[in-house]
């Protein structure tokens, strides 16, 4: 699986040395795989768009590899070597990105695009530990990924140049969270992908994909442990008591994600395709516990085996959705306000804290907050200064990025209302907290 190659190409300069290919990336294909990540990526859009879904169908309705393979080959590429499509989408990603629609693309790119994804693939000592299926997972990812920007630009290309320009921004930010790089921060030339002049380099840029690809319109998980998803039956959130500084009493809410081996994770913060979840049972054992369903009604069990029942949407227990059902962008004030102090034990005292965090559309954030104790005879309160920053969402994923250019991918949801449930934007889960809108 994609998740055992931990792959980074590094953009440092322009005759940067490619490295030895001591290990093959070449893999003998299986087109029952093929059909498979097909049949994966159309059953993901079905969630998001029906309709959209249904051109998917029909596009793999025909043979699509022997349908581009005769391109692939002018362009010097082998749809059964991984190296190859890795390239195959990053200089389609780039050319999108960079506005190119309907333009032949020169050979000696592709080759230089190549020979420099291909170097570093077989160099790193993941490579050599991946089997023919988990090459051709990469590769069918990749494949895939670069057909549908390509024909997402040529569609939009007839409807002008504003229709072209948001197409060409859609697939730009779908590849920064796919490979980690600002394509538009790089240029291609025969020696490969180097800095675009007068720019600074892209610190570092993944070269691989996730395993679950993305239809028209989304983008794709990008974690080590992708994977998970595939997993899941559904993610939802709990109400629950507790005990906080000093004894007193709070109620916060919690996202659990269920999985359909009958077991739940209680998230603890990272985005689900970057946590390792075996490694999490064995270490937070008590994050994990049991489920089962009967109608409307869910009885989770702890891992100490205590048992509650719940009833959806009855109160304390809820569905949480995906960005998506919310539009797919933030455009609010979210705060979250947390506490504690020694009153539940007789005392005086009172701490309190709060962090807000503005959304606009265009994808910029800022972050506030502040905190304070309060008693009979003393009060102080100080109030950090705010700091900007970019986000994306995809799913239950949000990246954000801070002023220091520090990234940060931690799970994301909407809250709920209403019976059958609906998503409500006036919650939402980010890491393990909630945070309300308070307008």
């Amino acid at each position: 699986m994609l998740r055992r190659l931990v792959l980074v190409l590094a953009l440092v300069s322009l005759g940067m040395a490619q490295a030895a290919e001591a290990v093959s990336t070449r893999f003998v294909r299986d087109p029952a795989l093929t059909k498979a990540k097909e049949a994966q990526i159309v059953a993901a859009m079905r969630q998001q768009s029906p309709q959209a879904a249904a051109e998917l169908e029909k596009l793999f309705a025909q043979d699509v590899l022997r349908t581009v393979s005769p391109e692939l080959k002018q362009l010097g590429l082998d749809p059964n070597d991984m190296a190859d499509m890795t390239a195959a989408y990053w200089v389609s990603a780039w050319e999108a990105s960079q506005g190119i629609v309907g333009r032949r693309t020169d050979p000696a790119l592709v080759k230089g695009a190549r020979g420099q994804i291909a170097g570093v693939l077989a160099a790193n000592p993941a490579t050599a530990k991946m089997s023919d299926a988990d090459k051709q997972d990469v590769a069918d990812t990749m494949l895939l990924q670069a057909v549908l920007a390509d024909l997402r630009m040529r569609s939009a290309a007839p409807a002008g140049p504003e229709m072209q320009k948001k197409m060409s921004d859609a697939i730009h930010a779908e590849a920064a969270q796919l490979i980690g790089t600002d394509l538009r921060a790089v240029r291609l030339t025969a020696a490969g992908f180097a800095p675009a002049q007068g720019g600074a380099a892209p610190a570092t840029a993944s070269a691989a994909a996730a395993a679950a690809a993305a239809a028209p319109g989304t983008t794709v998980s990008t974690g080590a442990h992708a994977a998970n998803w595939k997993n899941v039956e559904g993610v939802y959130f709990r109400s629950y008591t507790g005990f906080g500084v000093g004894g007193m009493v709070t109620s916060d809410y919690e996202p659990l994600v269920l999985f359909r081996d009958g077991t739940y994770y209680e998230v603890e913060g990272a985005a689900l395709e970057d946590v390792d979840l075996a490694a999490s049972r064995r270490a937070k054992p008590a994050k994990w516990g049991r489920w089962s369903r009967s109608g409307e009604a869910f009885v989770l069990t702890n891992s100490k085996g205590k048992a509650n029942e719940y009833e959806l949407q009855g109160g304390a227990f809820f569905k949480a959705f995906a960005a998506e059902a919310g539009g797919g962008k933030l455009a609010a004030k979210y705060s979250r306000i947390s506490g504690g102090g020694n009153s539940a034990l007789g005392g005086d005292i009172t701490i309190a804290g709060q962090t807000d965090l503005t959304f606009a559309p265009e994808g910029r954030y800022v972050r506030e907050g502040g905190g304070g104790g309060f008693s009979s005879t003393t009060a102080a309160y100080a109030r950090n200064s705010p700091r900007a920053g970019r986000y994306q969402i995809e799913r239950h994923t949000i990246t954000m990025t801070d002023p220091n250019g520090q990234v940060t991918r931690q799970f994301f949801a909407f809250g709920s209302q209403g019976t059958p449930a609906r998503p409500s934007t006036d919650m939402v889960f980010i890491g393990d907290r909630v945070f309300v809108d308070m307008d």
